[in-house]
C-alpha cells in the first residue's frame, strides 16, 4: 500500500485489483478510517449499479494487465517534512477532514458516467422495442381485418352465386309458372314458381320507398296461415328475390310492410297475394 497515502487503494480494493498483501494492509487501515469507509460504501454502491446494468465476465488476464499498468506508472515522490507537495495550496485545518479528490474520486465519477449511459441506453433500447411491438401488433390488426373483410366478401359472393343458380333452377324448369298480381297501393308483383324444384322467386314494380326501420316481408300462405318466405331487399324493383323455404302447400305468396329485420307474423294487413295454380 502507497505509504504516502494510505486512502489511495480504495478503488483498487473495491475491483479486486491490490496484491493480497496490500489488501491486508489496506482493510487494517480501513477498520480505523471514516473517510475510506464512506468511500469503499460509495464505489461498491457504484460497481453494483453498473454491474446491473452490463453484466459481462471480465477476461481472465484484466487483473495482471492492470497491475501491469500500475507498476509502469510513475509515482509521485512523497514530499520531504516542511516542504509542500506538487499539488499542495493549503494545508487543512486542524479538527477538519480533507475532503479527496484523487483517483479514486475520479473513478467513481467515471463509473457513475458509465452507469448512467448504460441506463439511457437501455431506455432507448426499450423504446425502440415497445415502438417495433406496437407497429408490429398494428400490422397484425390490419392484417386480420383484411382477412375478415375478404372472407365476409367472398361469403356474400358464394351466397349470391348460390341463390343465381337457384334462381336460374327454377326460371329454367320444365314445369315453371308464372303469376302476376295488382297490390292494394298499385304496384305489380310477379311469383315465378316451380313445384318440381320446390322453390318461387319474386319481382316487384312500382313498390314506393319506405321510411327508415321499415321494410317489406314476403310469406307463403299454407292453409291460410302466413309462414315467412324473407324478407325484400332495400330497392326490390332492381332484382328477382329468390324466397325462402319451399313451396309445401303454399297456395298464394303474400307481400305486407313490417319492422326492419321481419317478425314471425305479419303486423300490418297485407298489400295483397299472388295465387299459386298448378
Amino acid at each position: 500500500m502507497n505509504a504516502a497515502d494510505p486512502h489511495e487503494p480504495s478503488g483498487a480494493y473495491v475491483l479486486h485489483a491490490l496484491p493480497e498483501e496490500e489488501r491486508r494492509a489496506f482493510e487494517e487501515h480501513l477498520a480505523g478510517c471514516e473517510q475510506c469507509q464512506e468511500e469503499v460504501a460509495e464505489l461498491r454502491a457504484t460497481t453494483a449499479l453498473l454491474g446491473q446494468v452490463t453484466a459481462e465476465q471480465p477476461p481472465g488476464a484484466l487483473r495482471d494487465r492492470v497491475l501491469s499498468r500500475v507498476a509502469a506508472t510513475p509515482q509521485e515522490s512523497r514530499p520531504r517534512a516542511g516542504e509542500p507537495g506538487p499539488h499542495t495550496e493549503e494545508t487543512p485545518r486542524a479538527g477538519t477532514k480533507a475532503r479527496r479528490r484523487g483517483p479514486a474520486r475520479t473513478l467513481r465519477l467515471a463509473l457513475a458516467a458509465s452507469v448512467a449511459v448504460g441506463l439511457v441506453c437501455l431506455g432507448l433500447a426499450g423504446w425502440q422495442w415497445r415502438e417495433a411491438s406496437d407497429a408490429k401488433d398494428h400490422a397484425h390488426q390490419v392484417e386480420a381485418r383484411a382477412e375478415e373483410h375478404v372472407r365476409q366478401v367472398e361469403a356474400d359472393a358464394n351466397r349470391a352465386e348460390t341463390q343465381q343458380q337457384n334462381v336460374t333452377k327454377v326460371l329454367t324448369a320444365p314445369d315453371v309458372r308464372l303469376q302476376t298480381q295488382t297490390l292494394s297501393d298499385g304496384a305489380t308483383a310477379s311469383v315465378t314458381f316451380s313445384r318440381s324444384e320446390d322453390s318461387a322467386t319474386l319481382a316487384v314494380s312500382g313498390l314506393p320507398a319506405l321510411p327508415e326501420g321499415r321494410t317489406y316481408a314476403a310469406w307463403f300462405m299454407e292453409d291460410g296461415t302466413p309462414v315467412p318466405a324473407g324478407l325484400l331487399t332495400n330497392n326490390p324493383e332492381r332484382r328477382v328475390t329468390l324466397l325462402k323455404g319451399t313451396l309445401d302447400n303454399a297456395s298464394a305468396v303474400a307481400l305486407s310492410v313490417e319492422p326492419a329485420g321481419g317478425s314471425p307474423q305479419p303486423t300490418t294487413t297485407p298489400l295483397g297475394a299472388v295465387p299459386l295454380y298448378a
